[in-house]
C-alpha cells in the first residue's frame, strides 16, 4: 500500500506545478524611453538608435522606403536598433515614416521624422543691372538660423546691407557702384552656412553689370522730331506721347530708340478694355537725345530721371522738360495728354505723376507723366506689366493702387479725404473705397450684377498701401500685383474716360456693361496671369499739384 501511494502524490504535485506556472505566464510587451518621435537629420545615411526591452523575441520593419532598420529581428531582453535614412530629404518640409515592432500578438509603432535639408530658395539666381548701379534687392527664403547664415560678395563694387527678416522671407540689399568702365563685369554673392569651424556654400547669385558708354552724344539733329505711330480712326483722338530718357545719339541713329518706343506703344494696348478701344487714340513718339545713357549724379539725360532705389520703384524726372517735348506735337489738347517716358535702363521701377492744373483756367487737367524703364529687356513681361500698371492704370484712368503693406496699418483720415475729393470732383480713383457696406461701396452695381458673378468681385480690405480702412474690388488685379488684368471697376474707369474724351459723352453703367460683355472673360484678362512677382516695393502715384502751361489745340 505504501509503495502505490507515492506515484499518485507525485502526479498531484506535477499537476499543481503546471497549473501554477500557467497562471504566472509573462505577457509580451515593449518598453521605450521615447516620448513623441525619433528625429533624423536631412542627409542621406543619417542614423539614430532606438533602445528598448522586449519580453519575447521581436521583429521590426518600416513603413517607407527612405527609412531602413537594422537588425530587423531579435531576442527578448534589452536591444538596440539603428534607423538609417536611405536618401536625402531635399524638400522644404520634413518627412515622416513609422517604425513597427511586433512580438507575439502585440505591435508597437514609433514615429520617425527626417528634417529638411539646409536650403536657400532664391527668387532668381541672375540679376542684371545697368552701368549706373544703384540699389539691388535679392529675395530668398531659408530654414537656416540667421545666426548661422552669412552672405558674402566677391567684388568690392557690391556694398551689402544687413539682411532683414520678414516672416519666413528674407532679403539682402546691395548698393551697386556705377561701372565707369566700358567693359561689363560680373560678381558672385555666396550664401554660406557657418556652424562652428564648418563652412558650407549652399547657393550663389550672379550679378551682371553693363559697361558704361565710352562716348557722349555729339549729334542732336534728331532731337525733338515727332513721329506718328497711330492716328485715331474713331472719336476725337486722345493723345499719348512716348519719349525716352538716357538714349544717346548712336542709339537713336541705329534704331534702338524707335524700337523701344514702338514696343512700348504695343504694350500700352495689350490689356482690355484699352485693347478694344485702341482706335480712339492718337499715338506719337518724340525723339529726345540725351548726353549720356547712364543715370546718376555724374551723368546728364534729357529728362534728368533719377531712380530712388532703396528697395523702392520710385522715379523722378524734370516734369517741365517732359511738357516741353510734349508740346513738340502740334494741334493736340495738352490737357488730355498721357506722356510716357521710357528709361534706357533695366532696373525694376515705375512711377506716375498726375494732378496738373491748367495755368489759365485753374482747372485740373488729365495730363499725366508715367515713367517706366525697359525692365529686363524689351520682351520682358515685367516691362509690359509695369508699363500697363503705371501708364494706363495710374496715368490714363487715374486709378489707385490696390496693394497693401502690413506695416502701414490703418489709412489716415486726411488721406481718405484727399482720395474722396478726387473721386467726387474728377471721377478718379474709382477702384478703391473706404466702406465695406455692399449697398454703399463704389462698385455696388457690379456686386448685384449676375453678369459679373464669375469675376470674384467683393469688398477686400487692403488698398492704397494700407491694410486697414481701405477696400478694393478683387483679391488681385493689374492694380495690385500687375496680374490678372484690370478688374471690372477699373475697366469701367478706362472705358468712361475713353468715351468722355473720345466722343464727348458720359457713358451709363449699362453702356459699359454691354460693351464689356462682348469681351469673353479670357479676353478681358488678356495676358496677365498669376506668376512669381518681384518683391520690390511699388511706388505710389504722385499728385503733382503743379501748373501745366496753356497751349492751344
Amino acid at each position: 500500500m505504501k509503495s502505490s501511494i507515492l506515484p499518485f502524490a507525485s502526479l498531484i504535485a506535477s499537476i499543481w506545478l503546471i497549473c501554477s506556472c500557467s497562471e504566472t505566464k509573462v505577457e509580451p510587451s515593449f518598453s521605450f524611453n521615447i516620448k513623441d518621435y525619433v528625429i533624423l537629420t536631412s542627409e542621406k545615411g543619417a542614423q539614430t538608435t532606438v533602445s528598448f526591452t522586449s519580453t519575447y523575441k521581436w521583429e521590426a520593419y518600416t513603413s517607407d522606403n527612405w527609412l531602413s532598420v537594422s537588425p530587423s529581428a531579435g531576442q527578448a531582453g534589452s536591444n538596440v536598433i539603428t534607423l538609417t535614412a536611405n536618401s536625402e530629404n531635399t524638400s522644404e518640409q520634413y518627412r515622416s515614416a513609422t517604425l513597427m515592432l511586433t512580438s507575439e500578438s502585440i505591435s508597437q509603432s514609433i514615429h520617425v521624422r527626417q528634417e529638411t535639408y539646409d536650403y536657400i530658395q532664391l527668387e532668381q539666381t541672375d540679376y542684371p543691372i545697368g552701368a549706373e548701379g544703384g540699389i539691388l534687392e535679392i529675395i530668398f527664403s531659408t530654414n537656416i538660423d540667421p545666426e548661422e547664415l552669412v552672405i558674402r560678395g566677391n567684388a568690392t563694387w557690391l556694398n551689402q546691407d544687413i539682411p532683414s527678416r520678414a516672416k519666413a522671407e528674407y532679403s539682402v540689399t546691395l548698393n551697386v557702384d556705377p561701372n565707369t568702365s566700358v567693359s561689363s563685369r560680373t560678381a558672385k554673392l555666396y550664401f554660406v552656412k557657418e556652424k562652428g569651424n564648418k563652412q558650407t556654400i549652399l547657393t550663389t547669385v550672379t550679378i551682371s553689370q553693363e559697361g558704361a558708354s565710352d562716348s557722349a552724344s555729339t549729334d542732336y539733329t534728331e532731337d525733338g522730331k515727332v513721329k506718328t505711330l497711330q492716328e485715331a480712326t474713331e472719336g476725337n483722338g486722345i493723345p499719348i506721347i512716348l519719349m525716352g530718357d538716357g538714349f544717346i545719339d548712336t542709339e537713336i541713329n541705329d534704331g534702338t530708340y524707335d524700337q523701344a518706343m514702338y514696343r512700348a506703344y504695343e504694350y500700352l494696348f495689350s490689356e482690355e478694355p484699352i485693347k478694344s478701344l485702341k482706335n480712339y487714340f492718337d499715338v506719337y513718339s518724340v525723339t529726345a537725345v540725351s548726353k549720356n545713357n547712364i543715370f546718376g549724379d555724374r551723368y546728364e539725360t534729357a529728362f534728368s530721371c533719377k531712380l530712388e532705389g532703396g528697395g523702392s520703384t520710385g522715379i523722378s524726372g524734370d516734369e517741365y522738360a517732359v511738357m516741353g517735348y510734349s508740346r513738340r506735337v502740334e494741334n493736340i489738347d495738352q490737357n488730355k495728354v498721357l506722356a510716357v517716358v521710357i528709361l534706357n535702363t533695366h532696373v525694376y521701377a515705375g512711377t506716375t505723376y498726375f494732378g496738373y492744373e491748367n495755368v489759365s483756367t485753374q482747372q485740373m487737367t488729365d495730363f499725366a507723366i508715367a515713367y517706366c524703364p525697359i525692365i529686363e529687356n524689351l520682351n520682358s513681361e515685367y516691362f509690359r506689366e509695369v508699363l500697363t500698371h503705371e501708364a494706363i492704370g495710374h496715368g490714363f484712368a487715374k486709378l489707385e493702387d490696390e496693394y497693401a503693406y502690413e506695416e502701414n496699418g490703418t489709412i489716415p483720415d486726411e488721406e481718405i479725404q484727399t482720395i474722396k475729393n478726387l473721386q467726387s470732383s474728377y471721377g478718379w480713383a474709382q477702384n478703391v473705397d473706404f466702406t465695406d457696406n455692399p449697398d454703399e461701396v463704389l462698385w455696388k452695381r457690379f456686386l448685384n450684377d449676375e453678369r459679373y458673378a464669375d469675376e470674384g468681385l467683393g469688398i477686400y480690405e487692403g488698398a492704397c498701401t494700407y491694410i486697414r480702412g481701405a477696400y478694393r474690388p478683387t483679391q488681385n488685379s493689374m492694380m495690385n500685383e500687375n496680374t490678372l488684368g484690370f478688374n471690372a471697376p477699373s475697366r469701367k474707369a478706362i472705358y468712361d474716360r475713353v468715351m468722355k474724351d473720345g466722343t464727348g459723352e458720359t457713358p451709363s453703367y449699362e453702356s459699359f456693361a454691354n460693351f464689356d460683355q462682348q469681351l469673353s472673360l479670357q479676353t478681358r484678362h488678356t495676358r496677365s496671369l498669376e506668376s512669381d512677382k518681384k518683391h520690390i516695393r511699388f511706388a505710389r502715384p504722385r499728385f503733382a499739384g503743379k501748373s501745366l502751361p496753356e497751349t492751344s489745340k
